[in-house]
């Protein structure tokens, strides 16, 4: 008797496939509709996060740090008291994930507009203080906080929604990489 497949049943992609099959346990990630749910310390599979294509060359291992979002009403009392217990509060996953080579470029931009927006306001924030340009300092501010956002925008991979002793929880994936995972 032969097997049918279904037409409209969701692509699935061997998750050990790329870099000589060097994963982990495939149950160690999942989708949970657009959230990737991962185990701690996963090895997710050589593909690009963002469009699932194959990845060339090593892939990224990054430590993700999250906490409860009620945690920030404390910047209200003072900001160095919240960043004191943010520390002690946090929760960390480690991740090892792909990009492609345009997800990489797109990412490395991101943090080249960061850095370059912060060597750029410092050198206006000098430049208006030498000169006497007092209207130089707040567009460097506004400049400096304008490249952060954008940095924080387009160098970000993955977000952590939630990080727990069982695992973590990631906004981010493309929707083509979500629907190679296997669902919960």
């Amino acid at each position: 008797m032969p097997t049918e497949t279904n037409p409209y049943a969701a692509p699935r992609a061997d998750v050990n496939s790329g870099a000589g099959g060097q994963y982990a346990d495939p149950g160690a990630f999942w989708r949970s509709g657009p959230i990737l749910v991962t185990r701690p310390r996963a090895v997710l599979p050589a593909r690009c996060v963002k469009c699932n294509a194959e990845v060339q060359g090593s892939l990224k291992k990054q430590k993700f740090y999250w906490h409860h979002p009620a945690w920030f009403a404390l910047v209200l009392v003072n900001i160095i008291i919240y960043a004191v217990v943010a520390m002690i509060v946090r929760r960390s996953a480690e991740v090892s994930y792909g990009l492609c080579a345009t997800h990489k470029r797109q990412r490395r931009r991101g943090v080249f507009i960061v850095v370059g927006g912060l060597f750029l306001s410092f050198g206006l924030i000098v430049v208006g203080i030498a000169s006497d340009l007092a209207l130089l300092i707040p567009i460097a501010i506004l400049g400096f906080l304008v490249s952060i956002l954008i940095g924080i925008v387009r160098g970000r991979t993955l977000l952590p929604v939630r990080i727990d002793k069982s695992g973590a929880r990631f906004r981010g994936c493309g929707e083509a990489y979500l629907t190679s995972l296997p669902s919960s």
